[in-house]
C-alpha cells in the first residue's frame, strides 16, 4: 500500500501501525466533535500517551484547553503534543515586528496574540491573522480587505472549509472566511501565508514533539484532502479514521 493513502482494511491498518513508533492525530472528526472525545479515540490515546501528538487545525482553542478536556477524559499528555494550527499562526506573525495586527478571532484567541506581543488594531493593519472567527461580521470583512488591497499581508490559520459538528452538522472553518477575503482582493498580488494542514509545517512540528522523523510515524485523520495529503507530501504513512469508524483505533489496540 503507498504511503498516505487509506487502507483498505484490518490487515492493511495492522501492516502500517507495525512500522511505527508514534502517532500523528487530527482533533474535529478524528478524535472528537465538538470537543467530546470519542470513547474509542479516548482509550487509544490513553494507551499511546507518551507516543501520540494532536496536530489540529483548531483556530479556536489553546493547547491549555486541549489539555483540560483530555484530562477529564483520563488522558495525560503535555502540551508539547498539542499543535495548534490558530496558535502557529499567531507565532508567525510575532516575525512582523512593529507591525499593527488585526487579529480576526474570538476574544480568547485576541487576548492570547496580545500575551504574546502582537499589537493589536481593530482598523488598517500591515498583517491580517484569519482564524475561524465566529463573531465575523460585514465591518470586520470591510476592514480586512481594505488593509489587504493596501498591501497588508495574510496569515491564515487554515484552508478548510468546514469540520463536523454534532447530529450530522457542520462547523463553517477558516477557509469559508478566507473566501469571503479572496472574493474582494487579488489573490495572486496578496501575500498569503496558509499555516495549517496539508501544509508541512503542523506536522513536522509533531514529529519534533516525538523525537522522531516523519517515516517514523502514521498520521491518523478523518480528511483525505488535508490530513491524508500533507502526509504523503512528507512521506508519511496516513490512516483515514473518524468518530464514526471506531473499529480503526480498535485495530490499533489490538496491536499493543
Amino acid at each position: 500500500m503507498a504511503h498516505g493513502l487509506a487502507p483498505s482494511g484490518a490487515h492493511d491498518v495492522a501492516a502500517i501501525a507495525r512500522t511505527t513508533r508514534g502517532y500523528l492525530m487530527d482533533w474535529d472528526g478524528c478524535c472528537a466533535i465538538e470537543n467530546t472525545v470519542s470513547p474509542a479515540a479516548a482509550r487509544f490515546l490513553k494507551a499511546n500517551q507518551d507516543c501520540v501528538a494532536i496536530v489540529s487545525n483548531n483556530s479556536t482553542q489553546t493547547p491549555q484547553d486541549f489539555l483540560n478536556i483530555l484530562s477529564a477524559a483520563g488522558i495525560d499528555i503535555q502540551a508539547e503534543q498539542i499543535i495548534l494550527a490558530g496558535m502557529e499562526a499567531i507565532d508567525a506573525a510575532r516575525k512582523y515586528t512593529d507591525s499593527q495586527v488585526m487579529v480576526m478571532g474570538d476574544p480568547h484567541m485576541r487576548g492570547i496574540a496580545r500575551n504574546a506581543g502582537l499589537q493589536l488594531t481593530q482598523e488598517e493593519a500591515d498583517v491580517i491573522v484569519l482564524l475561524r472567527d465566529t463573531r465575523f461580521t460585514y465591518r470586520r470583512l470591510e476592514r480586512a480587505v481594505n488593509s489587504l488591497r493596501q498591501g497588508a499581508r495574510l496569515i491564515v490559520a487554515n484552508p478548510d472549509l468546514t469540520h463536523p459538528g454534532k447530529n450530522g452538522r457542520i462547523k463553517p472553518e477558516t477557509g469559508a472566511l478566507l473566501a469571503a477575503l479572496k472574493a474582494c482582493i487579488d489573490p495572486a498580488s496578496t501575500d498569503i501565508e496558509i499555516i495549517g494542514k496539508p501544509g508541512p509545517h503542523l506536522f513536522l512540528k509533531g514529529c519534533k514533539a516525538l523525537g522522531l522523523s516523519p517515516a517514523q510515524v502514521v498520521m491518523l485523520g478523518d480528511n483525505p484532502a488535508t490530513d491524508l495529503a500533507g502526509a504523503k507530501a512528507l512521506g508519511m504513512k496516513a490512516i483515514l479514521t473518524s468518530t464514526d469508524t471506531p473499529e480503526i483505533f480498535e485495530t490499533l489496540l489490538g496491536l499493543r
